[in-house]
């Protein structure tokens, strides 16, 4: 299989896996039972796609030490936070994780750099702070209370996301005028800001952007699909 077909499947994956993730946010609300179903099929999917998969729960152990701890001492609604915050970091820090595996594969160690991916955390930090200026928030019947941020806050961080991804984006089309352009690890920081902008940052309903990024992780979770040889012959 050539590279430009492995190109065409990695990209395809973050764009399918987009489409998937704000369907099942689509459908959160308007029938939030479906959208659990939705997130169930797409976990079934990738462990019956991949099983050298294993659920890490040692990894689980110290957040969720965490998420009791301060129930315990500040409530409910501060748990389910710190878990909404936890889940954020940890799907954000993925992603900018596989943004730089694409970058290397593609021969692109100079994207791969803090600095270069700056912009890909800009936009969860900016989505997490306008959820704390917002809450307290209800999440699938459950509340969700963060310390409630100054407007100064989401609006430094919205200004300077704007600028780092409009910068961002106009060096990625610089590259595609010069024939240069990666175009596997800018497709999924594309997805990736698309993902993190629609589903916190515009601030259509919490529950629906939670299953939205819940889905968009499970949706790249199974392997890429090999494509069968052809033995047919071609005139």
């Amino acid at each position: 299989m050539g590279n430009g077909a492995v190109r065409r499947i990695v990209i395809g994956r973050s764009a399918s896996a987009l489409l998937i993730a704000l369907g099942a946010g689509a459908i959160s609300l308007a029938a939030p039972p479906a959208a659990l179903l939705c997130l169930g099929i797409l976990a079934a999917h990738a462990l019956l796609r991949n099983d050298r998969q294993r659920v890490d729960w040692m990894a689980f152990a110290g957040p969720a030490f965490a998420f009791a701890l301060v129930g315990a001492f500040v409530g409910l609604a501060a748990a389910i936070g710190l878990a909404f915050a936890w889940r954020l970091f940890v799907d954000a820090k993925w992603s900018v994780g596989e943004a730089q595996r694409l970058a290397l594969a593609a021969g692109r160690p100079a994207e791969n750099t803090l600095a270069a991916l700056a912009h890909a955390w800009l936009t969860p930090l900016y989505g997490l702070t306008l959820v704390a200026y917002t809450s307290p928030h209800m999440v699938a019947g459950l509340p969700l209370d963060l310390p409630h941020l100054p407007a100064l806050a989401p609006l430094a961080l919205g200004f300077a996301a704007t600028a780092a991804v409009f910068d961002w984006a106009l060096r990625r089309a610089a590259d595609w005028r010069l024939g240069e352009l990666a175009a596997t690890p800018a497709a999924h920081l594309a997805c990736h800001h698309a993902l993190f902008v629609i589903a916190f940052g515009a601030m259509l309903d919490l529950s629906a952007g939670l299953v939205a990024l819940l889905a968009w992780r499970l949706a790249q979770a199974a392997p890429l699909p090999q494509p069968q040889p052809s033995f047919t012959a071609v005139p």
